[in-house]
């Protein structure tokens, strides 16, 4: 997939009046121009594009001048993520994205929690088209944070209708199947990254799996279900990891509706702490708390101490990203206390990955985002302490780690940590570690400004964050 770059503008002509709205977003974020340029050009590399945009772009913006709608996106998403809310087009007085009717033909609906069961196989069936021949759909890319509310409401307290019969058609159903094939691409990309198994995830799903729901046997209905719900989340993950936000939250969402109606309650606090931590990752910090703590509200009646333990954690980070540190080392508590009750006999077989290894790197995350560098360190070498941690997760943990030493004030050491995970990372396509080497190579940049160690780092990281991680 090649690389195009976004259009700025909608029109040069300048209105009567300056963008009030958006200067006010701008100064309360506290970024300069050039800072928020950098950050729509580093937003557009995550989703396969380029951007022109610099301070001068910026300067029009202010003016007046209305962005592309492409472009009103990234800006939108810059200033959300460091306001810690979500804004909107509308909000910063973007009219440009508002006019007409923007959406393609062939757009998929806007997220939503289907009441109705009928319709899932169809919406997911056209999101994975959507998602296979329109590879920079623009519906595709954005995470959508007004729809969380309504997810969680309708999850919670939603009444399902009755199923209707349906006869077996042609060959059985097999949902082992299914998991066995999910099984395995998962592994692949776990190890990686999404970039790698997104393509062959979304043809068995759209060509093998969604077309048995038409001959749909209610006796195996649930099974189905889960295993079906099981490969979306996958889909999920894989776009996530592509950068495809709006993709993953559908995957999700349509996983949760699916483990609704299979009665999966442990499956369902699962996909509500993935949207948690989809939620946290793009800085609408307050909906991953609500997502994380409804999580929690669904396993309650389950007795699944590392399921319950790994919910905990996804609230801890969320709350760190809230700089809630008292919240933050409750959760943690609590799940270092469900992990200590864990019976695995009572735990579906997914959970088994929710080690007090991961826990820690959890907790490395939020010491992290809290600026407490010596905490980042210890969790991180809890986390990475067992021989048999993957490469991935060792790449991600020391990039956390090394943020936490240069937040110490011990540069050659973040700097060595930083080189050793980018160079085990190798083959990894992934949009969200891409991201963790910019975070930490500008933090870097920026406490660092004359230092060749850093320029050194900077340059030899070229190639990493060259990948498109799209396709």
């Amino acid at each position: 997939m090649g690389v195009h770059a976004l259009p700025l503008e909608a029109s040069m002509s300048r209105p009567a009046a300056p963008n009030s709205a958006f200067e006010r977003a701008l100064d309360a974020s506290g970024m300069s121009r050039k800072g928020l340029a950098r950050r729509i050009r580093d937003l557009a590399a995550e989703r396969g594009e380029q951007s022109s945009a610099d301070h001068i772009s910026v300067k029009r913006w202010l003016d007046g001048v209305q962005p592309r709608p492409e472009t009103s996106i990234l800006i939108v998403a810059a200033l959300s993520e460091r306001l810690g809310r979500t804004l909107t087009a509308a909000a910063l007085g973007f009219t440009a994205a508002l006019e007409g009717d923007a959406r393609p033909r062939n757009a998929v609906t806007p997220v939503s929690y289907p009441l109705d069961g009928s319709e899932l196989s169809r919406t997911l069936a056209l999101v994975a088209s959507r998602d296979l021949d329109t590879p920079q759909a623009h519906d595709l890319l954005e995470w959508d944070a007004s729809a969380v509310p309504v997810i969680v409401s309708r999850y919670l307290f939603g009444h399902l209708p009755v199923p209707a019969e349906h006869s077996v058609g042609g060959n059985p159903i097999n949902a082992d199947a299914i998991r066995r094939t999910t099984a395995q691409l998962m592994d692949l990309d776990f190890q990686l990254g999404g970039g790698h198994t997104r393509k062959l995830l979304l043809f068995y799903f759209r060509d093998q799996v969604l077309p048995l729901f038409d001959a749909l046997p209610s006796q195996r209905r649930n099974d189905l279900f889960v295993a079906t719900a099981e490969l979306a989340q996958m889909l999920g993950w894989s776009a996530y990891d592509a950068g495809r936000h709006g993709a993953a939250q559908r995957y999700f969402v349509h996983s949760l509706r699916l483990a609704k109606e299979a009665g999966d309650d442990l499956l369902a606090a699962r996909l509500l702490a993935n949207l948690s931590h989809q939620a946290n990752y793009l800085g609408s910090f307050h909906n991953a708390v609500e997502l994380a703590r409804a999580a929690q509200h669904a396993a309650q009646r389950c007795r699944a101490g590392r399921t319950t333990a790994m919910l905990h954690a996804m609230e801890a980070r969320a709350l760190a990203s809230l700089d809630d540190g008292a919240g933050c080392a409750a959760a943690l508590h609590l799940a270092e206390l469900s992990l200590d009750r864990a019976v695995d006999a009572s735990e579906p077989d997914w959970i088994s990955y929710f080690t007090p290894e991961e826990l820690a790197g959890e907790a490395a995350h939020c010491f992290r985002d809290m600026r407490r560098p010596a905490e980042t360190g210890h969790f991180g070498a809890l986390a990475i302490g067992a021989p048999n941690t993957p490469a991935r997760t060792t790449a991600f943990i020391n990039l956390v780690t090394a943020a936490g030493f240069l937040e110490g004030g011990h540069v050659e050491q973040a700097l060595t940590t930083a080189r050793h995970a980018i160079e085990l990372a190798g083959p990894l396509r992934s949009s969200r570690y891409q991201r963790y080497v910019r975070d930490f190579l500008r933090s870097a940049a920026k406490t660092h400004p004359r230092s060749p160690l850093v320029s050194d780092l900077v340059a030899s990281s070229a190639a990493v964050l060259a990948k498109d991680m799209s396709t």
